[in-house]
């Protein structure tokens, strides 16, 4: 099904701002920040782009049992542990994913208090066209909920939404990502299969998947 937002009442463009090689303390606190200035000024809307160090993130779902990997096997990958306030269980962001946070106050751009699931499924859809612009036959999947390709794994999404603004986002799957995914269940699920970008389209760049990526949202969203 196809949501579209309304007319937008930004008072100024959306903001881009993006981050590599961050680690995930920084990115929480950078994350943080955006949302104490989005709470003084509900016309403000960011885009917050990373591409974080090895992690683990635990939703507020999330079981022990659904971590696979020990102490010891975590810190020989470099791999550090965080709970993060998005609904869901585990998932892994790291190097090769290109992280987008939409953070802004729902009526900033034409969503009710109670739209939360409708901006969610445009956000959803706003990257599938991004997608979709390299020729990629992606579909979306509702459980687990994402962006799929050839029956992997494309795109995950988790968000929060806490006074009417959104927070943390979507990860898509640039690089390889099934070394560090063995580590976990994610979402849960045992049987989990991962695609990538670099899978069909080598030449593509980080950045430039990342900023096409970022037009199109800011498209399907009706800001600019």
């Amino acid at each position: 099904m196809r949501f579209e937002c309304t007319e937008t009442i930004l008072a100024s463009p959306a903001e881009v701002i993006i981050r590599r090689q961050i680690d995930w303390p920084t990115l929480e606190a950078l994350q943080s920040d955006l949302i104490r200035r989005v709470e003084g000024n509900h016309s403000l809307f960011f885009l917050l782009v990373s591409e974080p160090l090895p992690t683990f993130t635990s939703g507020r779902n999330a079981s022990t049992d659904d971590l696979l990997w020990s102490q010891t096997e975590l810190e020989e990958k470099n791999v550090e542990l965080a709970s993060v306030s998005r609904g869901g269980k585990w998932t892994y962001h790291g190097p090769g994913q290109i992280l987008i946070y939409p953070i802004g106050h729902l009526s900033s751009i034409g969503f009710g208090s109670k739209e939360a699931r409708r901006f969610v499924e445009t956000f959803r859809h706003s990257i599938k066209l991004g997608l979709e612009t390299w020729n990629l036959p992606v579909q979306c999947g509702e459980e687990p909920f994402g962006v799929f390709l050839e029956g992997k794994k494309l795109v995950s999404f988790g968000l929060s939404f806490e006074q009417g603004i959104s927070s943390h986002g979507a990860s898509i799957y640039f690089s390889p990502q099934e070394s560090f995914f063995s580590g976990i269940r994610p979402c849960g699920q045992s049987n989990a299969t991962f695609t990538c970008l670099q899978e069909y389209l080598p030449d593509l760049t980080w950045h430039s998947a990342a900023v096409s990526l970022t037009n199109s949202i800011k498209k399907g969203f009706k800001i600019s």
